[in-house]
């Protein structure tokens, strides 16, 4: 690109604070996203207690759809199931472990030593056997992967629980040392040590055997428990660099009886990738511009792509399935097949089902398809399956179109900005194609959350046209903004600016700062973009070096998300509205003695969107209504009214 030089910085955060010349850099997280968590951890909990005895076999490669390790088996944690922090995971979903506790909050008391951070429990298994029914427990680690390399010290620890003692005890062990490209395992009931070398640590998985044969663990209530190790390095003492680390990731978790030594095959096909996005470039564009960027973003045919592999040693004759549901249920789901063929031994496929598909919706603003992606094995019917084998032949992907362009796949893998001396007024500029001339009126950016709030700083919203390949003027800017948080149901700060028209084509949108302070942007490590992605520390701009995207969204039309700083009004006391979120319809509960003459629906912009007769205990539907936030507002025939917030949800 004409202009542009190409920074070879690589952060070296040993570096003493006030030494550091003004750069940009990546950190690793100091929180996640973890919606509702409260209540998710209430019926869990509820669940568990209610629960008997596991029976074998016990097994989970965590490629449930979920936040959290299924309830069926494990205890309530804060370990997070995902399918995008993990290299080539054995199947699709890993169990990743770090630095932040059940809030999505950094532990609060990692020091610079070694401290027990996050665990996951079994829930009580019944392992009342004989050591000659030869019970193993196996699994799969990766240290690193996409996230933070474990520091030496730190482990990933394995304990036991023994009903008959009422305690736990260290089984097994892990460590890992990329400085000389070795893990070393180590067995604890056994006393015994291996070593593994590798230039591919945080690219591999590596399987553990572990025999249970000791009789103190041989009965009904046993339990066993992953737990990780972390700390913090000296060099994030500074706060604004203290965020989350130690990243192991777990899969393929297997207990069961007469097994043995050599017993490491699992005969089954499963997914090891999640569904890659249709469009080139963006994950998503606004809804009405879609017609105009169809035939930029859209390969001709469409491209379904996908990744699976024979785990076992034996030939499977695997059939691909492929569906397409229209939320908005303008169009019946559209089923197609992708051919079948045998899959040998071990193999990996990786294969693309070409097709066409009208793009279309019930709803004038928005869409939603869900796309879905099936494994059918003829060697044994789904029935014979163990049912646990069934989640991995299932993959699905939400291709949702709004009101703004999205580079990014929503997940944050680490956090992007500029640090240190000369920081200050330094900016950084996300280059998008605008497809359609229109009005830009908001942004939305993800911010991490950082230990003690250290991102809580000024900074200016500011947007450029483009000129030779680069940011050229600003044409907006809107000063005194900071990072702010929302309970809501994703992470991204929504700001709302004054509308600026911009025409079709490239135009540049990011921030200028105010202090060297850093503002820890989410940065998705998944989605390349780093050629669209520059900034200007003394009069130059400069491509990052760092391959991912920036998370910052650009919002075009109608602004109907909240700007995360308005305050809404208020529920009214003995006013509910349900279900909320809602998709279809709502339902109104009211305080005893309000007799109500109409109903409203008011979007942020302060506009009743839809407008009624009230009649008792009838459903209040929602189709039209684009998804995003609005208030209920019921008035009686005195004047007195009752307002509430629902989110509609497609």
């Amino acid at each position: 690109m004409k202009g542009i030089r190409h920074s070879s910085f690589l952060a070296i955060m040993t570096l003493h604070v006030m030494s550091v010349e003004a750069q940009d850099t990546l950190v690793n997280l100091s929180s996640y996203p973890i919606s509702n968590l409260s209540s998710k951890i209430q019926a869990s909990s509820a669940i568990s207690k209610s629960k008997s005895s596991v029976q074998l076999p016990f097994f989970d490669d965590f490629s449930r759809r979920g936040v959290f390790p299924t309830d069926e088996l494990w205890e309530v944690t804060g370990v997070t199931a995902n399918q995008l922090y993990a290299v080539n995971p054995p199947t699709v979903g890993v169990a990743t472990f770090d630095a932040v506790d059940f809030t999505g909050m950094l532990y609060s008391y990692l020091t610079t030593l070694p401290t027990a951070a996050d665990t996951i429990t079994s829930l009580p298994i019944n392992l009342n056997y004989l050591p000659s029914d030869s019970i193993y427990l196996s699994f799969y680690i990766q240290p690193k992967g996409l996230g933070y390399s474990p520091s030496r010290g730190d482990s990933l620890v394995v304990e036991f629980y023994s009903p008959m003692e009422g305690a736990w005890v260290r089984a097994w062990s892990a460590s890992v040392n990329f400085a000389d490209s070795t893990l070393a395992f180590r067995n604890h009931l056994e006393r015994s040590s291996t070593t593994t070398h590798s230039n591919a640590l945080d690219r591999n998985f590596f399987r553990v055997m572990m025999g249970i044969t000791q009789p103190e663990f041989l009965s009904d209530g046993f339990r066993f428990r992953f737990m990780n190790y972390a700390s913090i390095s000296p060099s994030q003492e500074v706060q604004g660099l203290k965020s989350n680390c130690d990243h192991w990731h777990l899969d393929m978790v297997y207990l069961d009886k007469y097994r043995n030594l050599n017993d490491t095959v699992i005969n089954d096909v499963a997914f090891f990738k999640p569904v890659k996005n249709l469009l080139r470039t963006y994950s998503s564009v606004p809804w009405k511009h879609f017609t105009r960027a169809f035939s930029e973003e859209f390969p001709s045919p469409l491209e379904f792509s996908v990744g699976y592999r024979n785990l076992g040693d034996e030939v499977w004759n695997v059939t691909r399935r492929y569906e397409i549901v229209d939320e908005s249920g303008a169009q019946p789901d559209y089923l197609f097949m992708g051919g079948a063929e045998n899959i040998h031994e071990f193999q990996d496929v990786s294969y693309t089902r070409f097709f066409s598909y009208n793009f279309q919706s019930a709803w004038s603003d928005s869409a939603k398809f869900l796309l879905k992606a099936y494994l059918i094995t003829e060697n044994k019917s789904p029935l014979s399956l163990p049912y646990y084998l069934n989640f991995n032949d299932t993959i699905s992907y939400n291709l949702n179109f709004y009101n703004y362009y999205a580079l990014d796949d929503g997940t944050a893998e680490s956090g992007y900005g500029l640090y240190g001396e000369g920081a200050e007024n330094g900016m950084v500029a996300v280059r998008f194609q605008n497809y359609q001339a229109d009005s830009l009126s908001g942004v939305m950016i993800y911010f991490n959350r950082t230990y003690n709030n250290a991102n809580d700083i000024g900074f200016k919203i500011t947007l450029w046209d483009e000129r030779n390949g680069m940011p050229g003027n600003i044409i907006y800017q809107k000063s005194g903004v900071r990072p702010l948080f929302t309970d809501s149901l994703d992470r991204f700060t929504v700001y709302a600016l004054d509308k600026v028209e911009l025409k079709e084509g490239s135009f540049y949108i990011g921030w200028q700062q105010e202090s060297s302070g850093m503002l820890n942007v989410g940065f998705d490590m998944n989605s390349n973009n780093s050629s669209r992605t520059l900034y200007n520390l003394n009069g130059e701009w400069v491509e990052t070096r760092y391959n991912g995207s920036v998370m910052i969204r650009p919002i075009f039309g109608k602004l109907y998300q909240i700007p995360t700083n308005v305050d809404i009004q208020q529920p009214s006391l003995g006013f509910s509205i349900f279900p909320n979120p809602a998709q279809h319809h709502i339902r109104l509960s009211l305080p005893d003695g309000f007799t109500p003459k109409a109903i409203q629906l008011i979007n942020t912009a302060g506009h009743v969107v839809a407008s009624r007769p009230y009649e008792t205990n009838e459903l209040f539907y929602l189709e039209g209504i684009a998804p995003g936030f609005y208030m209920v507002r019921v008035s009686n025939d005195m004047g007195r009214c009752l307002t509430g917030k629902v989110i509609v949800v497609k």
